[in-house]
């Protein structure tokens, strides 16, 4: 279609001087219309108006593109820097690849930018919350060498909450020469970021000094387990005995939580059976996440021991270890009796968790249901979802085992059917292939 078309669209932008009806416009479906938009922005020379013309940069139409260069160039002079830094993330996108035909026009444009925007303004946004902003401004500090390397690195790691910019500092650091780097480095393996400290680590323990043997031994409490096996493989090829390194922390201080934690599962990496027994003390920490610790690391020191663990962690008082006892039967296999998970649940231990263990077979699993409501109740059932996860038990086409005389008798007794009436109360139809299937599966209860 024609401009003329779009006539009455042309001159309504043409002699409007709305920001927000010219930011609307901008993304009009005909290109006469945000070609137009472009031109009445150089007009206006509005500095609010840079958002819909960075927004056109990328345009499908290339008569579109070509103006909002135009007035991108011309609004330049007009806009404060802090606004021109907001919407840069916009325009820094144009160097992605496939995008080579922007890269004269992104020069030329970048250098006109340092014209109207000072070094000082550029360090702010670096520094600022806006993620994207200060991207752009280490990007526009770096291109540029606004700054001398080892001042643009301690302005990228001082903020320590962005991988993408702790990443570019490692590639910073890795263009220093050697004598800079081991301090660059040094500051980058206190990142918040594991794969950026790794990288740093590597990078230190590479240049296999003396001074660097100390950050490999700090490294050993990392709470990522990559950074500690490799700052483990550096020292145990330098004679240092890393598993006697873990047990003498380990006996120094059973109150540092995170420390503690970090040794249990560093130590059980090491696969020496022979620390078992000074990991299972932790199991007697006051706090959960270490008893959860010692039992992951018992399990990876000796797995035939599971049973025993799940047994320990199911008795935990902490939903953090049960849990781990439910991932141990369902995953690893580990074995429980039911009859303790019964006589569990009916002591009133978490229902949630014990669940949890006896689902794997499916007699097991509604006995346990139908303990629980005889004495918690149809609310706490219901509470627990069991009136929906009745439904999946009973869709479930895999029907290998029979309840046992005494478990039948128990789930056609008058008081377990009242319960699954009063629990299946807005399910009917549950109900009705509950019934069905218990006289189908259960005639032995008779």
């Amino acid at each position: 279609m024609g401009a003329h078309y779009y006539e009455h669209h042309l001159q309504l932008v043409g002699a409007t001087d709305s920001v927000e009806l010219l930011s609307q416009y901008a993304v009009h479906g005909s290109g006469y219309v945000r070609e137009a938009v472009l031109k009445r922005c150089v007009e206006l020379a509005h500095p609010e108006l840079l958002p819909a013309v960075a927004g056109r940069l990328n345009d499908w139409v290339p008569e579109v593109q070509r103006a909002a260069r135009i007035a991108l160039m011309t609004l330049l002079p007009f806009v404060p820097a802090s606004k021109l830094l907001a919407v840069m993330p916009v325009i820094l996108r144009l160097h992605s690849p496939g995008r080579r035909d922007y890269a004269d026009w992104l020069i030329n444009f970048e250098r006109a930018v340092m014209r109207f925007v000072k070094v000082d303004d550029l360090c702010t946004a670096a520094r600022g919350p806006d993620m994207q902003a200060a991207r752009a401004a280490v990007h526009l500090l770096d291109q540029h060498h606004l700054l001398e390397p080892p001042a643009l690195l301690a302005l990228i790691l001082e903020r320590n909450d962005d991988i993408v910019l702790a990443q570019r500092a490692l590639l910073l650091c890795a263009e220093l020469p050697p004598a800079q780097q081991a301090a660059c480095y040094q500051a980058a393996a206190q990142s918040h970021f594991g794969p950026v400290r790794i990288v740093a680590i590597r990078a230190l323990l590479a240049m296999d000094s003396e001074s660097v043997k100390e950050f490999a031994v700090a490294a050993l409490l990392d709470v990522q387990a990559s950074v500690r096996e490799v700052a483990a493989n550096y020292l145990l090829a330098r004679g240092f005995d890393v598993r006697s390194h873990y047990r003498s922390l380990l006996r120094q201080d059973m109150q540092a939580v995170r420390r503690t934690r970090i040794c249990l599962i560093a130590l059980a990496a090491l696969r020496d059976g022979a620390d078992v027994e000074l990991v299972r003390l932790f199991q007697s920490s006051a706090y959960p996440s270490v008893r959860l610790a010692a039992r992951a690391a018992w399990f990876k020191l000796v797995e035939s021991d599971k049973d025993d663990i799940a047994l320990a962690a199911m008795n935990d008082p902490a939903v953090g270890p049960r849990k781990f006892a439910v991932r141990l039967v369902w995953k690893h296999g580990a074995y429980i009796p039911f009859a303790t998970l019964r006589a569990r649940l009916e002591e009133g231990g978490d229902a949630t968790s014990l669940l949890r263990l006896v689902e794997n077979n499916r007699w097991n699993w509604l006995e346990c249901v139908a303990r629980l409501g005889l004495r918690r109740g149809v609310d706490e059932a219901r509470r627990l979802g069991l009136d929906d996860a009745l439904g999946g038990w009973l869709a479930s086409t895999e029907w290998y085992e029979q309840p046992a005389k005494e478990q039948a008798q128990l789930l056609l007794s008058k008081p377990v059917t009242q319960f699954f009436e009063q629990l299946l109360a807005r399910h009917p139809q549950r109900l009705t292939a509950l019934r069905r299937h218990l006289d189908h599966y259960a005639p032995s209860a008779a």
